[in-house]
């Protein structure tokens, strides 16, 4: 994850490692919950460097992750908990 912040007219650029964790009802980050009836879609980027983009569409926004590693079979065991809600 990456934040940025401006103190005394410098831009700071602070990336900390974050992970996602699937559980049997919800997808769950450090400081978010999305329960399955909350997301709806997952989507990946891949990127001309070391790294791509997931994004997890939600009711309540759009949250992106930066990844090392193609995420498709994460996406794929997400999606499925998701149909087994509705």
């Amino acid at each position: 994850m990456i934040t940025r912040k401006i103190e005394w007219e410098e831009q700071h650029i602070i990336e900390h490692e974050s992970f996602l964790h699937l559980y049997p009802q919800k997808l769950t980050d450090d400081s978010n919950e999305f329960y399955f009836h909350e997301i709806l879609d997952l989507s990946y980027k891949e990127s001309q460097r070391s790294f791509g983009l997931l994004y997890v569409h939600t009711t309540r926004g759009l949250y992106p992750y930066k990844v090392r590693e193609n995420p498709i079979e994460f996406i794929r065991m997400v999606e499925e908990r998701i149909k087994g809600v509705f």
